[in-house]
């Protein structure tokens, strides 16, 4: 049987997106969302997790947009004099970031650490639980890998890069996304984004899904509201996606294909 693990990331981001993705579940396909533990619409966003037993709800670690968790003066290399997160843009343009070491020295491991435990320990002190997966947000760097990595074997978590290699899951989201120039500059053109047709590129993967036991769809389904033009290029077309979580069309390929919705959880380990 064909399986389908549908993702939207960044939840708690702002309320329009939080309230999208609580949307694609109510209304859609989606079964996984992380958690933004660092934002202040976190707390929000986990008001809405404990009547939703069928979605899995991981943690998506945040270097890049928002306040830190931890105290500022312990990762002096993440932040700025506010205690805020450099944006991805601004390290991708970094020429350090061309190279291993060069990255290293943007994102130190101590200190990415540091932050990490603190966003963990963050999401646990909300939810009362821990992550049912974990998951990187943005630009990836060894050391933020590493200590994923780590962590992950620790607490027995799913470390989301990780358990979609291991299982050859057909990843639409590289196909789709990451491989975009946009992504690697990361930034959006709103025009691009208002084109972006996500449901088309849902149905144009849809051979390759019925050929593979797992695949994987993560996109950033979401409402964009004010706060969130102010915090990304990334926003116009959350819209569409959250359009495609919630498709009819996508739907009933679910329902005719006999295609089963998973989560993390469902992964064999």
């Amino acid at each position: 049987m064909t399986k389908i693990l549908f993702q939207g990331d960044d939840f708690g981001f702002t309320r329009g997106v939080t309230l999208g993705i609580v949307d694609s579940i109510d209304r859609g396909v989606l079964r996984n969302t992380g958690l933004f533990a660092n934002v202040p619409a976190a707390e929000f966003a986990v008001s809405f997790m404990k009547d939703r037993p069928q979605a899995c709800f991981g943690i998506d670690f945040n270097l890049v947009a928002g306040p830190c968790c931890a105290d500022p003066k312990e990762i002096p290399h993440l932040v700025d004099e506010n205690g805020n997160f450099l944006k991805s843009g601004l390290r991708v343009r970094d020429p350090k970031w061309q190279t291993e070491e060069g990255r290293a020295e943007l994102f130190p491991y101590e200190e990415v650490k540091t932050e990490l435990l603190a966003q963990y320990h963050r999401f646990i002190e909300l939810t009362g639980t821990k992550p049912g997966y974990l998951h990187e947000h943005s630009i990836s760097s060894e050391n933020y890998r590493k200590v994923i990595h780590e962590l992950s074997g620790e607490e027995d978590i799913p470390y989301s890069s990780e358990i979609h290699k291991e299982l050859h899951m057909d990843l639409a989201f590289q196909k789709l996304f990451m491989n975009s120039l946009a992504s690697q500059k990361k930034v959006f053109d709103p025009n691009d984004q208002l084109n972006k047709n996500t449901v088309e590129q849902f149905f144009s993967l849809t051979e390759d899904f019925l050929n593979n036991e797992y695949n994987a769809f993560v996109c950033h389904p979401g409402y964009v509201d004010a706060e969130l033009l102010g915090l990304t290029t990334l926003s116009l077309e959350r819209a569409k996606d959250a359009q495609m979580m919630m498709s009819p069309e996508v739907a009933a390929w679910v329902k005719e294909n006999n295609v089963e919705l998973i989560t993390y959880r469902d992964l064999p380990r």
